[in-house]
């Protein structure tokens, strides 16, 4: 069974918001050179980030949704991958599962379509910014869009929907391209811990022992890139599962790899068990990140880039150019880099009757999002310089010419036009899925069945307590588990 943040839950303490950017409006068409961008840099979308972080403050999530359907125009062609995830997301939280599955099925349809479309680079791609091209995702975006699928079909009680999603992800994850750089982010850990707890809740034992394995290795890479430590119970839950079985050798080797399994949780035959997800803090921004490098120095990147269709003769006039010009010109670079909001509340304490557990960090969002991005860094500066580089060149030899032309003030004006043009056309690619949490941390309670009332707690990073919430009338089933989501935003 699922629970969802009740309307009568009571609250104490005090929340702030931290200030957000608007996602700027992505033209409908591509524009075949860059000056023409500067027409593009007032437009922005009126729902800002910080809208929706205040409405994230308040609990208002089905509010929050219908304004993101009522700017839906305002994402533009090109994003329309972040209207379906936002809009995905706020209706999970709102606890309207059949229409958040409805919004990240379109979401997981687009991403697929753009990431697995033949790459061919766009004249307006290549000399203006990557805001030009739709939006597909980050991997590890991507990869959520199944996790939080199968918590809305968990929530619906259709577990082996659930299951599908889960299996999908295997699938993503088996098909990502390798292109020589190994990515740290290979397979999801929560999302394999997720698997196993659903595949245990419908009987099948089997399954639950290999999504539990899967999990703690995973989240031995977790630790080693993110910082991540391995929840302490998914050791318990990988031997109960194989003492089930009755692999002994499978209980020996979990010992061997994982140290000593915790004190079992009451068996579940007897009690029902509340699995509370709290999805804390605002996820990580994009911001502009830039550096200066001469035309010389920045050359080399050019030619490492694979151009095709109309950019092969862009960059070979560059390289005409080149030969020309003195190698102390500089050019300015952008490249996107995360910064993550300050989180406040980074734990849970829940209380029902005598039974108090506090929450394990089982998905650091945030951490993700950062090593992704830094694990392409090389190839998205190496694309920024070669833009860069191209852009500055191209408008040195359009001035060339109409001063070749016996205009020479008219060669300057030129020059100084396009230059100023590709200084503002040479912004960062930010987006990115602006509702998701920073982390998410999960506490599990083995209680009695019948109506349940939790006390939940929630922790700064020293332990203290900083707000409290009340649910009633959870509802727990013997032999079951009842999921439950908390969303707290400072």
């Amino acid at each position: 069974m699922w629970h969802g943040p009740p309307a009568h839950a009571r609250v104490h303490g005090q929340n702030a918001h931290s200030p957000f950017h608007p996602i700027g409006k992505t033209p409908p068409q591509e524009i075949p050179f860059f000056g023409g961008a500067l027409l593009l840099a007032g437009c922005a979308t009126t729902l800002t980030l910080r809208d929706l972080n205040n409405f994230i403050l308040k609990n208002e999530f089905a509010p929050a949704a219908e304004q993101v359907e009522k700017h839906k125009k305002s994402y533009g062609e090109k994003n329309a991958l972040l209207y379906y995830l936002d809009r995905g997301m706020l209706l999970h939280l709102a606890n309207q599962y059949a229409d958040s599955n409805q919004a990240l099925e379109n979401g997981k349809r687009i991403a697929k379509e753009l990431f697995t479309k033949s790459v061919t680079a766009h004249l307006s791609t290549f000399l203006i910014n990557d805001l030009m091209t739709p939006y597909y995702g980050e991997d590890f975006e991507r990869a959520l869009i199944f996790v939080f699928s199968a918590i809305n079909y968990a929530a619906q009680n259709q577990g082996e929907a659930a299951l599908v999603e889960c299996r999908q992800l295997d699938s993503f994850f088996r098909a990502l391209p390798f292109d020589g750089e190994r990515s740290a982010y290979q397979d999801d850990a929560f999302a394999r811990y997720l698997a196993g707890l659903l595949y245990e809740d419908r009987g099948e034992t089997n399954d639950a022992y290999i999504s539990y394995i899967k999990s703690l290795e995973a989240y031995d890479a977790y630790a080693k890139f993110y910082k991540t430590p391995r929840p302490p119970k998914l050791v318990e839950d990988a031997f109960r599962s194989a003492r089930r079985l009755g692999f002994s050798d499978k209980m020996a080797d979990i010992q061997r790899r994982w140290g000593p399994a915790p004190p079992p949780l009451p068996a579940t035959e007897e009690t029902g068990e509340v699995v509370l997800l709290h999805y804390s803090g605002l996820g990580p921004e994009k911001v502009d990140s830039f550096f200066e490098i001469s035309v010389y120095k920045g050359w080399p990147y050019v030619e490492q880039v694979n151009t095709k269709s109309q950019d092969d003769t862009q960059v070979e006039q560059a390289r005409a150019v080149m030969r020309s010009l003195a190698a102390d010109k500089m050019v300015r670079i952008a490249f996107p880099k995360y910064r993550r909001n300050a989180v406040r509340i980074r734990n849970v304490e829940v209380q029902s009757g005598s039974t108090t557990v506090r929450g394990d960090l089982v998905e650091d969002v945030g951490a993700i999002a950062v090593r992704n991005l830094e694990d392409r860094v090389l190839r998205t500066r190496a694309k920024a310089i070669s833009r860069a580089v191209v852009k500055y060149l191209l408008s040195q030899q359009i001035a060339s010419t109409v001063e070749k032309n016996g205009d020479e003030n008219l060669g300057f004006i030129v020059r100084t036009i396009l230059q100023a043009a590709s200084a503002a056309t040479e912004v960062a690619d930010k987006r990115s899925w602006r509702t998701l949490p920073d982390q998410i941390t999960m506490a599990r309670l083995s209680l009695a069945p019948g109506p349940q009332t939790l006390i939940v707690r929630f922790l700064d990073a020293q332990g203290l307590f900083i707000e409290t919430r009340e649910i009633k009338n959870v509802a727990v089933t013997q032999g079951k588990k009842t999921f439950i989501i908390v969303r707290t935003a400072v």
